[in-house]
């Protein structure tokens, strides 16, 4: 690759997370999904050792693929949570860590690395999480890195609540590039946290028809809806790359894909299917909806028996039907 330059690879790695910082000068990891496919992506790009590898939590399609990048390539730096889990793969991955020679680190709120132009940013947890013996989700390591007016956030699993939590401390936030966090669940990517990071570019990273349905339809509509933000996703573009120079950046794919146009659902015409997409609405609701068509407008939805006041505001707050004008 040429001097001066960042590239961010958001890889291709099925159901998981696994992204690639790289500058002429440093190498860095973040995440490495649950097989071995970002090793193998790691070779195949020519790279030859790993500055910096960063485990955002101890989930399986975060964590089981440094297994083989550990075997592969040396680390000089490790960065982990510090909390513990109870799986086979969780064990295999602090045991690739002990046998390496990196220096491991719990990092917290505020710690830097730098690399020349590049600094990363630990946003969340605020300390190590070694004594938390709650959800996974919740000490998620968050981090921002910048390459000059550049910068990406790279979330990991974080859910709403740390969303809501790194609002309220006051952490820069504003990036031009954006990982939704859990793949694309609702459980994640707030109105509130999506207008705080205010991205132009926003990647999801997902398997093709993975059971969990990620993205959550929604999601991606409540970016289209709020931002002027393209939309990019491993199940749709395979890898993702960006490259800056610091002021501009350009995305390629390895796919012809254009950036996703997320389609809302017309409670007009939609079929039975798709309307079982809709929060409440089973087959036998979408069934009694295409009876009392045309509706002319998405309260009156309420003529639907069993879709009372609090339900038809799940329906509104879920986003995924079409304004009717």
């Amino acid at each position: 690759m040429c001097a001066a330059q960042l590239e961010v690879h958001f890889v291709d790695v099925g159901q998981g997370d696994a992204i690639v910082l790289r500058t002429a000068d440093a190498l860095v990891v973040v995440d490495a999904g649950q097989h071995d496919e970002l090793a193998a992506y790691l070779v195949q790009i020519g790279v030859d050792a790993v500055d910096l590898a960063i485990a955002t939590h101890g989930h399986a399609d975060h964590i089981g693929g440094f297994e083989a990048v550990f075997q592969r390539f040396p680390v000089r730096q490790v960065w982990y949570n510090g909390q513990t889990h109870t799986t086979r793969t969780f064990e295999r991955f602090i045991d690739a860590v002990l046998a390496s020679d990196a220096d491991y680190r719990e990092p917290g709120r505020g710690e830097q690395a730098l690399f020349s132009e590049l600094s990363i940013t630990v946003l969340h947890p605020r300390a190590s999480a070694a004594d938390y013996d709650g959800h996974l989700h919740d000490m998620n390591i968050v981090v921002r890195a910048e390459y000059g007016d550049f910068s990406v956030l790279l979330t990991g699993d974080a859910e709403a609540e740390i969303e809501h939590q790194l609002i309220a401390a006051g952490a820069e936030l504003g990036s031009t590039v954006l990982k939704l966090g859990h793949h694309g669940s609702r459980t994640s990517s707030s109105a509130a946290f999506l207008q705080a990071v205010s991205p132009e570019v926003v990647v999801y990273q997902a398997g093709i028809d993975n059971r969990y349905g990620h993205p959550h339809p929604e999601v991606p509509l409540r970016v289209q809806r709020l931002l002027n933000a393209d939309i990019y996703g491993t199940d749709v573009h395979g890898s993702v790359v960006i490259t800056t120079d610091g002021l501009d950046y350009r995305v390629s794919t390895a796919t012809a894909s254009g950036a996703i146009v997320a389609a809302c659902i017309d409670i007009n015409n939609a079929p039975l299917e798709e309307l079982t997409r809709i929060v409440h609405i089973g087959p036998e609701r979408a069934r009694r909806l295409i009876e009392l068509r045309p509706f002319d407008s998405s309260s009156a939805l309420r003529r639907i028996h069993g879709i009372g006041a609090a339900r038809l505001n799940d329906i509104l707050q879920q986003g995924l039907v079409c304004p009717i004008e």
